[in-house]
């Protein structure tokens, strides 16, 4: 039996002459073979005119379309849109302005919706272009969305990707300046029980907190409780000053159900870390750039530190057993390593931490040394069943 043709992937490359492919007979081909498939992977650096011009009324039903790079976007946001009623994912990830309007109406004006439409994954890495305003009044493109991923170049200025799913919504990734955190708030999109199966959730923070009018802490702390309380893995990151996230995240605490954080762009300190474990209940990873003692409570010394987090913390955290740091290519020092060694004596069951590759070797002599010194000596036999991983 001859093989089925599921999937195809369309590769359109130019460099530098302009090249001529049998531009008829091969576009016959190609929307001849997309009347087989169901899935579209369509990958191009072409920077002119596209050399492959598609016949779009004839490409229908296509259930998946993923488009990356300098795709010729206007002709095959066009395709998406033709095949609206069948779609299940659509990703577009290029490094040219989106004009993602064109999802949603034509060239009439009128409305599209994408009812089966369960994963939409929306990236450019466009330096930023003035906010646009988006009211398509009566509009719901997306109602049966699942997973949903927006990092545009540009702000939200509605609740247009939120219309109508939010009982389906599972899965969320958005960057979020301060116009789109304010359209969100206007909108209330996000407020306690609104998105009942969302269980991922990640929201980057882009200057919403680095002066007037950008969001308040009191704003985003109601925004996140508001934004999936029962979602088990969370995501937060915040551009410098980011040093203002952790109390947001602590005063989450019992509201919500996260097992699983990572938090970006942000070096906390031991303390930090410490109201966070106490905070979430349930918590039991933790990713984050990397860790500082920062400010030693008063009338304690560095030395007496192990001593002061047993008879402080002990038995904090009873779940949390693993904490990976991402940025420590070349920066281990002996504050990451006391931190780590800290945490280890304070919650009983943190096993497992994760350093970078190239640091791993120095940091594992570190280690050792810092558990056969004084500090840490009577505590080597708990310290030592700790597990140490490459990232």
């Amino acid at each position: 039996m001859a093989p089925v043709v599921t999937n195809i992937t369309v590769l359109v490359s130019y460099f530098g002459q302009p090249f001529i492919i049998a531009g008829r007979h091969f576009s016959s081909m190609i929307s001849g073979l997309f009347q087989l498939v169901s899935s579209i992977d369509y990958n191009s650096d072409f920077e002119g005119s596209a050399p492959v011009v598609l016949q779009l009324e004839s490409i229908r039903n296509l259930s998946h379309i993923r488009l990356t790079r300098r795709s010729k976007l206007d002709l095959l946001i066009q395709l998406a849109r033709l095949n609206a009623p069948t779609l299940q994912s659509l990703s577009i990830d290029t490094d040219i302005d989106i004009d993602i309007s064109g999802l949603i109406r034509d060239a009439d004006g009128n409305h599209t919706t994408y009812p089966r439409l369960l994963s939409l994954k929306l990236r450019d890495l466009f330096v930023p272009v003035a906010s646009r305003q988006l009211e398509f009044k009566g509009a719901v493109p997306f109602p049966s969305l699942r997973s949903l991923r927006l990092w545009l170049s540009h702000s939200l200025e509605d609740d247009m990707f939120f219309r109508g799913n939010a009982g389906t919504l599972e899965s969320l990734d958005i960057k979020v300046d301060d116009s789109t955190f304010r359209a969100l708030c206007r909108h209330k999109v996000f407020v306690p029980g609104s998105h009942p199966k969302l269980q991922r959730v990640s929201v980057q923070y882009k200057d919403v907190f680095r002066s007037q009018p950008f969001a308040t802490i009191a704003e985003t702390i109601k925004f996140e409780l508001g934004i999936g309380p029962r979602a088990a893995v969370r995501e937060i990151g915040s551009a410098p000053p980011g040093n203002k996230i952790a109390p947001v995240i602590s005063a989450l605490g019992n509201h919500t159900c996260i097992q699983v954080l990572t938090i970006l762009h942000i070096w906390l300190e031991l303390w930090e870390v410490i109201a966070i474990i106490k905070s979430l209940p349930l918590l039991s990873d933790l990713h984050t750039m990397s860790l500082r003692i920062g400010a030693i409570p008063a009338g304690i010394s560095r030395d007496d530190l192990p001593s002061f987090m047993l008879l402080t913390y002990a038995s904090m955290g009873k779940r949390f057993r693993f904490c990976s740091l991402r940025d420590t290519v070349n920066k281990i020092d002996k504050d990451l390593v006391l931190c780590v060694l800290l945490l280890a004596l304070a919650c009983p069951n943190f096993d497992y931490a994760a350093t970078s590759r190239s640091s791993h070797t120095q940091f594992m002599e570190m280690v050792e040394e810092a558990i056969a010194s004084d500090m840490f000596r009577q505590y080597a036999p708990r310290l030592r069943r700790l597990l140490f991983h490459k990232l």
